[in-house]
């Protein structure tokens, strides 16, 4: 697992690095020369680069940049966009003895750059730019270069990677000692090509920080060897309580996306409206259906019926079912009777959020694991949608905290938390943007809610697992044409990746 850290704990451990092991100067020294290393990578002798900097602690490592590239016979010049230098910042202005550009406009329109590095603004900004920074991020923006930042790309909130005005565009960002945030959120996926970490010495000021980002290899525990001598029995059942006349499709999506078989359960339920039958009945000979009486083509809510699911390892209620007070009736008696783990999803959050959102607080279940996008979160939380983006992270542990339940909040990153821990999901592209994504992620996982330990860590790799299905998907289908079934299709190549 790979720590992220927001502005807070990045600055907290640069504080606790300067007053217990090394001085500001030195960490200043180790962050440059490192990111100088890895520019090198990408770069060409006879290539021209400018450094644009400021006169923080960003811009003192894009001077330490500059003083190892000119060392090494670059071609280098430094913009700078203020002298108002911080005390290291202006040690390693005087120790850069090369050209500095005084006028950007002039420089730019004699002279074509082909490597521009971003050093103008750090982590601790926080408010919106001035226009001058406006502008000379616009204009850097616009040139045809290899684009550089430094730690993070200026203009890019740390913590929620919303544009504090106007966000530098690079192929390349090198964060300093950890990941932040903000280079994942919101606006921050879009803001790099890549993504690499270099070393600085700074020391964690806590042994563990509660937002994390998941690796292939801490999925592998989730997929054990099956035993030869065993049956279906020995792998769990699930059940999926959805669809209704007007959307029948949903719950068939979900299933289709072979996020219960295919990820290994030994039983999976379809539990459909009784009118609805012959529009499922032989599209998969897996299925097993479970037909519950119905209203206007809608389940209808039979708790003699529910109870008979009482012995599932887990239940999905949402996709295609509809929005009512009956639904709302089916999901408040499986919270408070079912003792497997409980998947809410789509028009099950709904009606949760128009009739009542604490009866989460009367669950005798395992585990609740609710999926919404943000504004299905908006409805169940209350608040607006611009405040969830702004804190996106907090808001979902919070929220999970105070209800007791696990949440994916889903977005081009997702948030998984259950209070205490957090994960950020990277993985997926911008063909997920389309209907029917949120199906199959419904259906991996359910399929991973077979078993009763490491839930977070189970529904936080649903979303890497649907991440990667899709990112596999499009070697050989474009992001505009990318399908949800495109997907599905890929679930088990994942898996193979991940298991291997």
């Amino acid at each position: 697992m790979i720590d992220v850290l927001t502005r807070e704990e990045a600055q907290e451990n640069d504080a606790y690095t300067i007053k217990n092991f090394y001085p500001s100067i030195e960490l200043m020294e180790e962050a440059g020369h490192n990111s100088y290393l890895e520019i090198i990578k990408h770069i060409k002798k006879d290539d021209e680069i400018l450094i644009a900097c400021g006169s923080g602690g960003n811009g003192g490592d894009g001077l330490v940049i500059a003083r190892y590239l000119l060392l090494s016979g670059y071609n280098v010049k430094v913009f700078l966009i203020s002298h108002n230098f911080k005390n290291e910042t202006l040690t390693n202005f005087n120790l850069y003895k090369g050209e500095i550009v005084s006028d950007l406009d002039k420089y730019l329109k004699e002279n074509k750059p082909s490597v521009i590095v971003d050093a103008l603004l750090g982590i601790g900004v926080k408010s919106n730019l001035k226009d001058s920074y406006i502008d000379v991020i616009n204009k850097l923006n616009e040139v045809d270069a290899y684009k550089v930042s430094v730690d993070i790309n200026s203009g890019l909130d740390s913590t929620n990677g919303l544009s504090l005005g106007a966000i530098f565009k690079s192929d390349l960002t090198i964060t300093i000692q950890n990941y932040k945030s903000g280079l994942f959120l919101n606006e921050g996926k879009g803001s790099h090509k890549e993504l690499k970490v270099v070393d600085a010495k700074i020391k964690p000021a806590k042994p563990n920080y509660f937002l994390k980002i998941l690796e292939k290899k801490d999925i592998k525990k989730l997929f054990p060897g099956r035993k030869e001598n065993s049956n279906k029995g020995d792998y769990g059942r699930v059940a999926l309580i959805g669809g209704s006349k007007l959307t029948p499709g949903a719950i068939e999506l979900s299933y289709n996306a072979l996020s219960s078989l295919r990820m290994g359960v030994g039983y999976a339920s379809l539990c459909i409206p009784e009118s609805l039958y012959s529009s499922y009945a032989l599209i998969n000979p897996e299925n097993i259906y479970f037909l519950f009486d119905d209203e206007n083509g809608s389940i209808k809510i039979n708790e003699e019926k529910l109870d008979k699911l009482m012995h599932y390892n887990a239940i999905l209620v949402g996709p295609g079912i509809g929005v009512s007070e009956n639904v709302y009736k089916i999901v408040s008696y499986l919270i408070k009777n079912f003792k497997g783990n409980l998947l809410l999803d789509a028009d099950a959050l709904n009606s949760l959020a128009r009739y009542g959102v604490n009866v989460l607080l009367e669950s005798v279940t395992n585990s609740i694991v609710l999926t919404p996008h943000i504004k299905e979160f908006s409805r169940l939380s209350g608040l607006e949608i611009k405040d969830i983006l702004s804190n996106p992270v907090e808001n979902c542990r919070v929220f999970a905290k105070k209800y007791h339940v696990i949440v994916n909040l889903k977005s081009n990153v997702s948030v998984i938390s259950d209070g205490e821990i957090s994960y950020l999901n990277i993985t997926g592209n911008s063909g997920l943007a389309k209907g029917g994504s949120g199906d199959v992620l419904s259906g991996i996982t359910l399929g991973l809610l077979n078993k009763n330990n490491d839930i977070l860590l189970r529904v936080a790799s649903a979303s890497y697992i649907l991440g990667l299905s899709a990112d596999l998907a499009i070697k050989e289908i474009n992001t505009y044409s990318l399908l949800s079934r495109d997907v599905s299709a890929k679930i088990p190549f994942a898996i193979n990746e991940i298991i291997k």
